[in-house]
């Protein structure tokens, strides 16, 4: 009698219990696949891009994506980068496919929006020109100078514009202005705890401005 009571306690507790609904994926996929899968995610694609560095210095500097050159390399990149966050995201929040927004409906569990987590998955700099100190590799804080300003700072590098190879001064002011360079550059990244100094207008963040430490540098010539 008492497994006759059990067995029909856990029917009604299995009654109780709504059925899971299948996923239906209705939008873009931008990771995963249909087929098989149970749990699912949402990302607003457009805005991953928008805060990607890499497109963004694409879109600032004018170029498209379909010119066939630069730009196309540049968002292949961007693809490159925003792929691997998305399935960093996919894994760590335990989905099989992510749509775009309203795109999947159904599934194990509550459709999540992952967008924000993706984003912080991104890399957070993209430089395309000279890093003058440091490496973007692991990068907390960069920083940028306008190294024309710097050097028209430096009186060794004045006298040396005016010489020739040939003159007895050339390489030994070269020496002398590559020197106090070097030291103002470093002065500022230590003073400011930077991992990286680069030429002005070389880095994009998605976190705003880069910071300008050229006046620095100048005053880091006289210490």
């Amino acid at each position: 009698m008492g497994a006759v009571l059990l067995a029909a306690a856990a029917m009604l507790s299995l009654a109780a219990v709504p059925p899971v609904e299948d996923l239906v994926v209705s939008g873009q996929i931008v990771y995963g696949k249909e087929a098989g899968a149970r749990r699912a995610a949402t990302v607003d694609i457009l805005s991953v891009y928008s805060h990607n560095p890499i497109y963004m210095h694409m879109k600032a500097a004018g170029l498209s994506e379909t010119d066939g050159g630069r730009g196309t390399k540049l968002f292949i990149a961007a693809q490159a980068a925003t792929n691997k966050a998305l399935a960093r995201a996919a894994k760590a929040a335990r989905v099989d496919v992510i749509t775009v927004p309203g795109g999947v409906s159904g599934g194990e569990q509550p459709i999540a929006d992952l967008t924000q987590n993706v984003i912080d998955l991104l890399p957070v700099f993209h430089c395309d020109g000279k890093i003058l100190h440091g490496s973007l590799r692991n990068a907390r804080a960069v920083a940028e100078l306008d190294s024309d300003k710097l050097l028209a700072a430096i009186p060794e590098y004045t006298e040396y514009l005016l010489l020739s190879p040939n003159d007895a001064n050339y390489h030994i002011l070269r020496k002398k202005f590559q020197d106090a360079f070097k030291h103002a550059v470093r002065k500022v990244a230590r003073d400011g705890n930077y991992d990286v100094v680069a030429e002005k207008g070389a880095v994009t963040s998605r976190l705003g401005a880069v910071a300008d430490v050229t006046a620095k540098a100048i005053l880091a010539l006289a210490s």
